[in-house]
């Protein structure tokens, strides 16, 4: 699946891709959402919980890895 082929599904073939081929990379919180980051293919996909509704809010598509900078502490990379 591309970046835009995710972009252009509803949100249950969105959620149906990031549960089959998605992998969770790491997780964050702010006072109001809990962020799941996680990539799928090419890109990666942030899906907004609302903490006290808990509720998905809306997913946030990127594959600039710029937009990692709030989990880098959370990464853990093997470098052999």
């Amino acid at each position: 699946m591309t970046m835009e082929q995710f972009k252009m599904a509803d949100e249950m073939e969105q959620t149906e891709a990031l549960w089959e081929k998605g992998v969770h990379i790491a997780e964050r919180e702010d006072d109001i959402h809990r962020f799941i980051l996680y990539q799928l293919d090419a890109f990666y996909v942030e899906a907004w919980y609302h903490k006290e509704y808990n509720v998905l809010r809306k997913f946030n598509v990127f594959d600039d890895t710029t937009q990692l900078k709030p989990y880098l502490d959370q990464l853990k990379i093997d470098v052999r």
